[in-house]
């Protein structure tokens, strides 16, 4: 048998209310800061995923001793011949060294199109073409964005002359 001077333990409306009050004001500050760093994560996974195109392009190139390119691309299997690479892009071994893929040129790899929300874009050019030394065709640089970006979502990915793919955090313009 229970004496009678302990009371039932448990929590008393007011105790719950307080309880659920603090609760919901810390969900109010940690749910923005976790969308951000998704965010955050998800264009530095599509800058890795590009760079790591890029590097695959310049060993083929070096591999096979032929120059081999990639370039934007809208359907997997022509190149778009457009600075907007948000659509995809192909990387092919590019015999002739024209920049387009064409007769019996291979394609050697595909990738798809950017996330919704990303953008990917060169400043000036439709393709790069890596020569069988390594070497770029020139020196490049891409921005990847987030739609509606601010504060540092921006990401520069810089290909120089010599071939070296470098990426760096940059503020949203």
């Amino acid at each position: 048998m229970l004496p009678m001077n302990k009371r039932a333990r448990g929590f008393t409306l007011i105790e719950l209310m307080v309880a659920i009050t603090v609760l919901a004001v810390l969900l109010g500050l940690a749910v923005p800061s976790f969308r951000e760093i998704i965010n955050s994560n998800r264009v530095t996974a599509q800058t890795n995923d590009f760079v790591s195109t890029l590097n695959y392009a310049r060993s083929e190139a070096l591999k096979r001793s032929n120059p081999v390119t990639v370039c934007a691309s809208t359907n997997g299997g022509t190149c778009a011949g457009v600075t907007n690479w948000s659509t995809g892009w192909i990387v092919f071994a590019d015999i002739n060294a024209n920049g387009a893929l064409d007769g019996a040129e291979v394609v050697l790899q595909q990738s798809p199109a950017v996330p919704v929300g990303l953008t990917l874009n060169s400043t000036t050019r439709a393709f790069v073409r890596y020569s069988s030394s390594g070497m770029s065709s020139g020196a490049e640089t891409f921005a990847l964005l987030k739609t509606g970006c601010t504060g540092n979502r921006a990401r520069e990915i810089a290909i120089s002359t010599t071939g070296r793919i470098a990426s760096a955090v940059k503020a949203c313009p």
